[in-house]
């Protein structure tokens, strides 16, 4: 049985408010929705267990009732802060492998690929809109359901990663870190 009635009563909210609070963080799910979620009478896709688990701070398998630990696996939520962070205080790559270690180089040379026009401030939300992709690697979506904790120096590394993999060309990688 799904832990979503639960996880709603537990931080004090009516299924509208519920729905509300959603829809105010730009998820769309009606009132209708959760109450048949809730009752196991319709299932979430998976796209909208990991959105509901965000919103309640939990990872998807202990929302959907498989698992007993709420802490288990990390929120997008926390990727995307550990993502914010990183480039906010140009984190290095204690490695040195990835672009010389700095975190900022990693992100400024993938907009120049993407084409992606880089604004004065980088914050959550337009890493958000432009860095998703994150969560299409392995290493990324591996932390949405560990049980395993990870430092954030090494969520940090594996991000960098993460992005640097994206790149569709490394002769635009190395051309980029060389002309800057």
């Amino acid at each position: 049985m799904n832990r979503i009635k639960e996880l709603r009563k537990k931080a004090d909210i009516s299924i509208d408010q519920l729905s509300l609070e959603l829809k105010e963080k730009g998820i769309n799910i009606s009132a209708s929705a959760i109450s048949k979620y809730e009752r196991e009478q319709r299932k979430p896709k998976i796209e909208t267990w990991q959105k509901l688990a965000d919103f309640f701070g939990v990872s998807v398998p202990y929302l959907q009732g498989i698992d007993n630990e709420p802490s288990s696996g990390y929120s997008k939520e926390y990727i995307y802060k550990c993502l914010s962070d990183a480039y906010k205080e140009n984190w290095k790559d204690p490695t040195g492998q990835i672009m010389g270690g700095g975190f900022e180089n990693i992100v400024d040379a993938y907009l120049k690929q993407a084409k992606i026009k880089k604004p004065s401030k980088i914050d959550e939300e337009f890493l958000k809109d432009h860095f998703n992709f994150i969560f299409d690697n392995p290493n990324i979506e591996r932390l949405l359901t560990t049980k395993d904790r990870y430092s954030d120096n090494d969520i940090k590394l594996l991000l960098g990663y993460a992005i640097f993999l994206n790149f569709t060309s490394m002769k635009q990688v190395i051309d980029n870190y060389n002309n800057n």
